[in-house]
């Protein structure tokens, strides 16, 4: 990138796409890495990550390949490994119905690291997080999809690699010392959700409901169409393969995110950036941030996966250390901070785990319900505040850009 569109992408006023930041510029260029990337999450929460060590175009190849393997797969096959034969949030997770009105229709598969429980998931003597996020994955029959297991491993492998790696880095950037990322992240007890989703385009939805969600997407806000942040982690990192992923500016429209990888024939309606990972801010950054990198509001935007296409994509939310509060980076003590919508004292791993118990009735239904009713009314009410707080902060940041338009 030339000097020239350097000072063009750190120009508020001509914020038109998420800002990118190359990973090789570490070695050749250290200060212009922390630069691009304070400016990517301060004034956008987005970035596109070019380069990215492990997660070339050749594997990301691969990667898409072994999952449409097996979502394409019988759904009896599937079926056999099924999100609700364990506790874990581990698993195949079934379509969501074509007539729910809601905006979409996804199928999708939870994995993470393989551990041994700590206990029995019932076992109240422990913590919620505890128990709800430490087990094993449960794996399709590897017969059936040989290349299935290992490529997720491969891709949990790079993925954490380099989430730890840019957390310090994020840190770094901030201002402050790089050390204050470890107390709360560590390579050997992650806490992580990792998902492989696959969305419909908008003809898998019934007839009779598509001209509403047409009609839905074009809203700045509605509450059928997914948009939200995500809470509980310090980033959250993705591919995808498909044209859907939407990210909302700071003047309040929405930005439509690239593809890391191509897939299909023909011509994308975005940009295509082979190799890349989209990363965003979660919460968890907002509050360690203090509100300098906020959580922004996203979506996947049905309507723009090409008619009779799906579209992959592969989340990955490294959570932090879930005990106690989480003290901002160069603070001493944590504190209720209205800014981020952050309230010392709260349950951060009733929150979390509340997070995807509402995302997943079923397995919540069978194994989780007791839990689900203490913790959600507390759930709700921290989302919404969070998210109110991360709106708040987004509409600063469009103020920015209207009373310093043409500055850095």
């Amino acid at each position: 990138m030339s000097d020239k569109d350097n000072n063009t992408q750190h120009n508020p006023d001509s914020l038109k796409e998420i800002p990118s930041v190359d990973w090789l510029d570490l070695e050749h260029d250290r200060s212009k890495f922390l630069e691009d990337l304070r400016y990517a999450l301060e004034e956008c929460g987005f970035l596109i990550l070019t380069n990215a060590p492990g997660l070339d175009d050749e594997f990301q190849q691969r990667a898409f390949s072994e999952v449409r393997g097996f979502f394409d797969s019988p759904m009896d096959f599937k079926k056999m490994s099924s999100i609700e034969n364990s506790p874990y949030v581990r698993g195949y997770s079934l379509p969501t119905p074509p007539d729910s009105g809601r905006g979409q229709v996804i199928e999708s598969f939870q994995y993470g690291f393989d551990e041994a429980p700590l206990c029995a998931h019932d076992d109240e003597s422990q913590p919620i997080h505890e128990r709800f996020f430490r087990g094993p994955n449960t794996w399709p029959e590897s017969a059936t999809v040989p290349g299935f297991k290992p490529t997720l491993e491969k891709l949990n492998s790079a993925y954490h690699s380099l989430t730890l790696q840019l957390g310090e880095l994020i840190v770094e950037s901030l201002g402050e010392d790089p050390g204050g990322f470890r107390q709360y992240f560590n390579l050997d007890e992650p806490y992580l959700f990792a998902s492989l989703n696959h969305n419909f385009s908008l003809d898998a939805i019934a007839p009779d409901k598509q001209d509403f969600i047409r009609e839905e997407f074009k809203k700045s806000a509605s509450t059928v169409t997914g948009a939200h942040i995500d809470g509980p982690p310090f980033v959250a990192l993705l591919i995808n393969d498909r044209p859907g992923l939407q990210v909302v500016a700071g003047e309040g429209h929405w930005m439509n995110a690239p593809v890391t990888c191509r897939t299909a024939k023909g011509d994308y309606d975005v940009p295509v950036v082979p190799g890349s990972v989209i990363v965003n801010t979660g919460g968890s950054l907002m509050h360690l941030s203090q509100g300098r990198y906020s959580a922004t509001v996203h979506r996947v935007n049905t309507t723009m996966i090409p008619t009779g296409e799906t579209r992959i994509s592969m989340p990955y939310f490294l959570l932090p250390k879930m005990e106690g509060d989480l003290v901002p980076f160069g603070q001493s003590a944590a504190a209720t901070n209205e800014t981020v919508g952050y309230n010392a004292g709260r349950d951060r791993g009733a929150n979390a785990a509340a997070n995807l118990m509402r995302t997943y009735p079923k397995l919540t239904r069978r194994w989780w319900m007791k839990e689900f009713r203490e913790f959600r009314a507390a759930q709700q009410a921290e989302e919404k505040t969070e998210t109110q707080a991360a709106l708040k902060l987004a509409a600063e940041r469009g103020g920015r850009y209207k009373e310093n338009p043409g500055t850095k």
